[in-house]
This record gives structure tokens, C-alpha cells and sequence, in this order.
């Protein structure tokens, strides 16, 4: 079948662009009759738009930083301790969903310079600043992800999306006519083909459409509870900046 054989090249090809490769696939799912997983490729072409129904290759560790000074020195994106807060809420700062479109994210690692950085709300100061010692005081928290982490994803995505592929092609000789093409879909699970490949067996989907994300600033100086709620929906709404 000449367009799993095209997608095949794209994502086996050096340097070749992954969205190039999902545009296909999409035009793929449609011919084999599988439109209900077309939103997948969407959200990667698009954008997630709930953190929830990020895929787990896409959930990366990012470390917390921080400006902080005492009057008499100053420290700039130092490693800071962590241990005096709660698990929910470090996990929260440590963990990054990354919402983004793929075209974005091929961008930013193609630069391979600078981090991807979501920046902390004041209001948590305070709160990170307990684990200082010296009279220093947080002047800027960030959390911050490599590109090396981001290309991984990009990496994960060519694999698995490679994976299902090849799958097919299988299933679909390219001596086949257009109607032995319909009797083979029939007789296909290309649902289960693709859930094992993209995120493994015994996996629900969870995808969304569109790529918009909202933000909401709160006053929250003196409830710590509340902080710890909103720090979890805007954490991670991150920013592409070049260091």
C-alpha cells in the first residue's frame, strides 16, 4: 500500500519532519476506516488541550531553580532543597506535561540551545524559600527542561508511530487491489494494532481537540492550601526561551 509505504520513508528518513509523517497517517486512518483515532494525531499536530489527557511520553522531569540573594551575595539558577514539601506539590514542580504541538516542539529541539522554562508565581517563595539557610530570599523560581528531554519525545513519537505502521504494511501487500484492500480492513484490528504500538497494551486514550489553554491569576498570599491548588494548574504552562 503506496501511502503506509510513503509514511514508512518519512519516519525512517534522516532529518525528515515528523508532522509530514502524521498528516499521512491521518489521511491513513481515514482510508482504513479508523477515524475514531485520528484525534491523536490531532492533539500531536495541535496541541493537547487538557494537561490529563497527555500521553505518558510526553510527562518529562524538570528541575527547579531558583535567583535568590541575602543582601551581602547573590546566587543565580541554583539547585534548591526540596524535602520540606509535600510529595503532591514537589511532583507538581518537578514534572512537566508537555501540552505543546509537535511542530513547536521540533523547533525548540532544533535549536538545541536554551531550556524550556515554566516560571513559578511569586506567591510560592516563600514556601520554596523555607529549605534556605543564610538569609536568602527567592528572587525568581523557575522549573526547567532540557532539549535533550523534549527530542525524546519527538523520538518516542517517530518510534511508536513507526511501530504501527509496520505493522500494517503487513497486514497490506502492495500487490494488493483496491478490493482486496477492503477485504483485508475488514478482518483487521487496526485499534488494538495501533493502541500497542503507540501506548502499549490494556491502554485507554484520552485525547483532545484544539490547542487553547487558559490562564488564571489568583490571589493567594497567606493560603497555602489555594497556592498549592494553583501552582498545579499553571506550573506548566510553559514558554519557549532561549538561555
Amino acid at each position: 500500500m503506496k501511502l503506509i509505504d510513503d509514511i514508512v520513508e518519512i519516519l525512517s528518513a534522516e532529518n525528515s519532519k515528523l508532522s509530514d509523517a502524521l498528516f499521512k497517517t491521518k489521511v491513513l486512518l481515514h482510508k482504513i476506516g479508523q477515524k475514531e483515532l485520528v484525534p491523536w494525531v490531532n492533539s500531536e499536530l495541535n496541541g493537547y488541550s487538557y494537561r490529563d489527557s497527555v500521553p505518558d511520553y510526553r510527562v518529562l522531569h524538570a528541575q527547579v531553580l531558583v535567583n535568590a540573594s541575602n543582601g551581602a551575595y547573590q546566587a543565580t539558577s541554583q539547585h534548591i532543597p526540596m524535602g520540606h514539601l509535600k510529595d503532591d506539590y514537589r511532583n507538581t514542580l518537578e514534572t512537566a506535561k508537555m501540552e505543546q504541538s509537535l511542530a513547536v516542539l521540533e523547533k525548540f529541539a532544533e535549536k538545541n540551545s536554551g531550556h524550556l522554562q515554566a516560571h513559578i508565581p511569586m506567591e510560592a517563595y516563600s514556601l520554596l524559600g523555607k529549605g534556605l539557610g543564610n538569609g536568602y530570599q527567592i528572587e525568581k523560581a523557575w522549573s526547567e527542561i532540557s532539549p535533550d528531554s523534549v527530542l525524546q519525545i519527538l523520538i518516542q513519537v517517530r518510534s511508536r508511530l513507526l511501530d504501527f505502521v509496520l505493522e500494517l504494511k503487513d497486514q497490506f501487500p502492495n500487490e494488493l487491489d483496491d478490493s482486496q484492500v477492503k477485504d483485508r480492513i475488514e478482518n483487521i484490528d487496526a485499534e488494538n494494532l495501533f493502541k500497542s504500538a503507540m501506548f502499549g497494551d490494556n491502554t485507554t486514550i484520552m485525547v483532545g481537540s484544539g490547542n487553547t489553554q487558559t490562564v488564571t491569576n489568583k490571589k493567594l498570599v497567606g493560603d497555602c492550601a489555594a497556592l498549592e491548588n494553583n501552582l498545579k494548574l499553571v506550573a506548566y504552562q510553559v514558554h519557549l526561551l532561549g538561555n
